[in-house]
C-alpha cells in the first residue's frame, strides 16, 4: 500500500521548521486582520450609531481598513510561503490527510 517511512535528515527537519515558521506567522495575521475589520466596519459604526462613540470617530474607519489590507496582503504572501514549504515536506510526507 504505502512505503515504509524512511528516517529524516536534516534538511527534512528543517523543511518541517520552515512550513511551521509560515504557518504560525500566517495565523496571527489572519486573526489581526478578522479583528481590525471587525472594528472598523461593525463596531465604530454601531457604537456612532448608538451615541457611544462620538460622530468623529468615523474618521479612524478609514485608517483602520488600510491597515487591515496591508494585513490581508501580508497574510496572502504567508500562505503562498506555507503552500511553498508544504511541497518541501510532500517530498517525505506525501499523505497529510492521514
Amino acid at each position: 500500500m504505502f512505503d515504509d517511512p524512511k528516517a529524516l535528515t536534516s534538511a527534512n527537519w528543517h523543511d518541517i521548521h520552515m512550513w511551521l515558521q509560515w504557518l504560525w506567522i500566517y495565523v496571527p495575521l489572519v486573526f489581526t486582520f478578522v479583528f481590525t475589520m471587525l472594528t472598523a466596519h461593525a463596531f465604530i459604526p454601531s457604537l456612532v450609531a448608538t451615541n457611544h462613540l462620538p460622530a468623529n470617530a468615523n474618521r479612524l474607519r478609514l485608517p483602520l481598513t488600510g491597515f487591515a489590507a496591508i494585513i490581508l496582503v501580508a497574510a496572502v504572501v504567508m500562505m503562498v510561503l506555507v503552500i511553498n514549504s508544504t511541497l518541501d515536506v510532500e517530498k517525505f510526507y506525501d499523505r497529510f490527510w492521514i
